[in-house]
């Protein structure tokens, strides 16, 4: 069965686990579905990935039905359009830091009269269809995250959270504990009373909420406040994981 667009999937209460992918490859994508994710972020902002990878990465979640989301490297227009084109479920747009710039981000995930993204209804997004109608769809259905992991996001977030379009705020605790001064504490009271203050600000605004969750107790602590979509873990501290696990077993 197809997947729900994933705009309306972040707006239901079961929280959606996608972990981040920093390896480009086909075949750990496939891994990821057949594990049991529900999604994969691929990751171009820290990852290795060339626009020539997005399409085959992103066909590869399709076929195994997770979300294929992307978090680009900027909040530049054409890096959001691209990752949209090449038929990502949806964005997720980094370094955040102020009511401009996240105003930037959204309108160049959305078709006119809700943004300015660029037009081309022949590309894999749409399927190559040449529809007049997808534009439509597409601002239906294409999910829009912002994260927040600065000061300037933090500060700026109850104008952030006014933006027509927005469909969530995700939430960088690692940036974040550089920021306020604990690098790397991802579990510091600091960042953990910042984290709960966006989550409760995202709530009273009907924002969906997401967030990097290193381990697996970090993500049911997360989950227990009302994220929706939580980055569980990332692929290469996975198969480490896994791989170290393997070879204990071997030497017994």
């Amino acid at each position: 069965m197809p997947l729900p667009p994933l705009r309306a999937r972040l707006k239901t209460a079961a929280p959606l686990l996608a972990p981040f992918s920093i390896i480009p490859s086909v075949e750990l994508v496939e891994l990821i579905a057949l594990a049991g994710y529900d999604g994969v972020i691929l990751d171009l902002e820290h990852g290795a990935h060339g626009s020539e990878a997005l399409g085959p990465l992103v066909l590869a979640a399709m076929a195994r039905g997770i979300y294929p989301l992307v978090r680009v490297r900027s909040s530049e227009p054409t890096e959001i359009g691209a990752a949209l084109d090449a038929g990502a479920a949806g964005v997720i747009v980094p370094q955040i830091g102020s009511v401009a710039e996240a105003e930037r981000a959204v309108r160049a995930a959305r078709f006119a009269p809700d943004g300015n993204r660029g037009a081309n209804s022949f590309v894999r997004g749409a399927d190559y269809s040449g529809r007049t109608e997808w534009f439509a769809d597409a601002n239906r259905d294409v999910a829009v995250l912002l994260m927040v992991e600065g000061a300037g996001g933090v500060a700026a977030l109850p104008g952030i959270l006014q933006l027509p379009s927005l469909d969530g705020i995700f939430l960088g605790p690692l940036d974040l504990s550089h920021a306020l001064g604990v690098p790397g504490e991802m579990g510091h009271p600091k960042v953990v009373a910042t984290i709960e203050q966006v989550i409760d600000a995202c709530k009273a605004a009907g924002v969906t909420t997401g967030i990097f969750a290193g381990t697996a107790d970090a993500a049911r602590r997360w989950i227990g406040r009302g994220v929706t979509l939580v980055g569980a873990g990332v692929d290469t501290a996975l198969v480490l994981k896994g791989l170290k696990a393997a070879v204990g077993e071997l030497r017994g």
